[in-house]
């Protein structure tokens, strides 16, 4: 029993020390893109704000990068699709925006509305490089501003599912992660914890005033 109690601790320490629980976070979302959505509503913007946010280094790049880049690979086999083309460049360029968000703006920070606010920014940019590289990329819209304009009025529909996905599942992976890792290593900041004086979302009270 003892030592199945010392095995126990040395993974919880690696746990804590290694940043296991975030890495999980970032693989299943990156997984879930394999489940049946409706157009754009996934998980792959919250995940880059989440790895931003949650893990350290290099790693909070390389692992959804690579998540991306392998599940891409898979869905072009199962779809028929080009696993690389010529806006790619700009959907990664996108994601890497989507991390930095997450590790400059959630790092300390990871109230509710904190997470919604990073979620829609991180809606906004995608929407707007990702639409401006399929009009500088493709012949289907004429190289104009008249184009352009065009270009982003027929991808409203598909930023509505963008944007759902981003704030429906930015605020899962924070707080149900976060809780995880409470449980391991207790004084993480979480989305749900609830505060010293009860007032749903917000930080630690300091000095008996709200923080902002």
């Amino acid at each position: 029993m003892q030592k199945i109690m010392n095995t126990l601790r040395n993974h919880k320490s690696n746990f804590r020390l290694n940043g296991v629980i975030p890495s999980y976070g970032v693989f299943l979302s990156g997984i879930a893109r394999f489940l049946p959505h409706p157009a754009n509503f996934t998980s792959v913007g919250a995940m880059a704000v989440y790895s931003g946010a949650r893990l350290s280094g290099g790693k909070s790049f390389a692992y959804p990068i690579f998540m991306v880049l392998i599940t891409d690979f898979i869905l072009s086999r199962l779809h028929g699709f080009d696993w690389f083309y010529e806006g790619s460049v700009v959907n990664y360029i996108s994601l890497t925006i989507n991390i930095l968000l997450g590790k400059f703006l959630l790092k300390k920070d990871s109230r509710l509305r904190s997470v919604a606010a990073v979620a829609l920014l991180a809606s906004v940019q995608f929407f707007i490089l990702t639409n401006f590289s399929v009009w500088a990329f493709s012949s289907i819209y004429a190289k104009t501003w008249d184009g352009l304009l065009t270009c982003y009025i027929v991808a409203i529909p598909y930023f509505g599912g963008t944007l759902l996905g981003d704030l429906i599942y930015t605020p899962i992976l924070f707080g149900v992660f976060d809780r995880i890792q409470l449980k391991i290593n207790p004084g993480v900041p979480i989305l749900f914890q609830k505060p010293k004086r009860n007032f749903p979302f917000e930080s630690e009270r300091i000095t008996g005033q709200a923080s902002e």
